[in-house]
């Protein structure tokens, strides 16, 4: 496999674990802003976490062995590089064919779409998507010139700062080219909308999966790395398998006891309401009791054919979401309590929005007649 094809599959794969890492943040906001997470923005958010990733991948790999390449002398005069290439008497052509021509030319476009990425998904404008691509370049050329910041002895790639200028330069071009997208965008902020849908009880399930398996991905690493590098003791696994699926469940507890939502429910923006205030505290309690809390039970019990439970459990929580009233799913439909989306404070919901339009009882739709 050649170099570039490894830069490429290498920007895929760590990209992807990158979007999941995302996924909570990017759901969250998304929730809030337009009250929906649709495929574009998925969509967005794996090609800007390949892309950044590919920006690294494509500019510092592969990494060379220690001892095992030659030092690259940096070159620091503006225009020094792309003054040499002139241009040939033999056409466009042969002067494109250049190898140092292509190689400007790809700086340039690795950098354009950065500056649409700015103006679009970021919605700021050309001067903060040309500094920032000169921020990014910045940061690369920098990580190129000090060894991967003093990993290395010395610098195995070449340090240019005409790259500082090309790569700003694209960023500037794609900040520009954006400008026919961003004339048919509205400004004005959509009116949020106000059911409970199947697609948004996915993702904050989705995002309480994890959650659950982030953090108690995070607290199996600490607790390793207590034992073996402080205490100087074995792994202890069984004790780091409570531990890892406790401090999640205590977190979740937590949220459905105090705020009646799980971590992920809050991710989508969505909230629980009892019939009657009394059962407010008994219904989050059955919730707890029917929700989350088997599939830990099922995780730490030891009994038979507990993996082939939990499956049969997590099945039976999402088709219930299909099928109950404003896809409440498992846990709300037996503990009596209903889901609502939670509208931000400030936010228009669609409700409003359309009896806002509506006319007045007893006046005329001038439109209409």
């Amino acid at each position: 496999m050649s170099d570039q094809a490894l830069n490429a599959l290498t920007a895929v794969a760590l990209g992807g674990v990158v979007a999941v890492v995302l996924f909570i943040p990017v759901a969250a906001y998304e929730y809030r802003r337009d009250g929906r997470l649709g495929a574009g923005d998925l969509t967005t958010l794996i090609t800007g976490a390949v892309y950044g990733l590919s920006l690294w991948t494509y500019t510092l790999l592969p990494l060379p062995d220690r001892g095992e390449f030659r030092c690259r002398v940096p070159q620091s005069d503006l225009l020094g590089t792309i003054g040499l290439m002139g241009f040939p008497d033999d056409g466009v052509r042969v002067f494109l064919r250049d190898p140092a021509v292509q190689q400007v030319l790809l700086n340039v476009l690795l950098f354009v779409p950065l500056g649409v990425f700015v103006r679009l998904v970021l919605r700021r404008g050309v001067v903060v998507a040309t500094l920032t691509g000169l921020a990014v370049s910045f940061a690369i050329e920098m990580t190129q010139r000090t060894g991967v910041w003093g990993f290395y002895d010395c610098a195995y790639r070449k340090f240019d700062v005409d790259d500082l200028l090309v790569n700003t330069l694209g960023a500037l071009a794609g900040a520009l080219l954006s400008w026919p997208v961003l004339r048919r965008r509205s400004d004005t902020p959509a009116p949020l909308p106000t059911r409970v849908t199947w697609g948004r009880r996915m993702a904050g399930m989705l995002s309480d999966a994890l959650f659950v398996l982030m953090l108690g991905g995070a607290v199996a690493v600490a607790w390793r790395g207590l034992m073996f590098y402080v205490l100087d003791t074995g792994p202890h696994r069984a004790e780091q398998w409570l531990l890892q699926w406790s401090v999640p469940f205590a977190v979740e507890a937590l949220c459905v006891l105090g705020l009646g939502r799980t971590v992920g429910e809050i991710v989508v923006s969505v909230r629980t309401e009892s019939p009657r205030r009394w059962w407010t505290g008994p219904g989050r309690l059955l919730k707890l009791a029917l929700g989350i809390g088997p599939v830990f039970w099922l995780v730490l019990a030891p009994i038979p054919y507990r993996g082939q439970l939990l499956a049969a459990y997590l099945v039976l929580t999402v088709v219930a979401t299909f099928w109950t009233r404003e896809h409440r799913g498992l846990s709300h439909a037996l503990a009596g309590l209903e889901l609502r989306v939670a509208v931000p404070p400030g936010a228009q919901p669609e409700s409003v929005a359309q009896d806002a339009d509506r006319p007045a009882e007893g006046s005329t739709d001038v439109s209409r007649t």
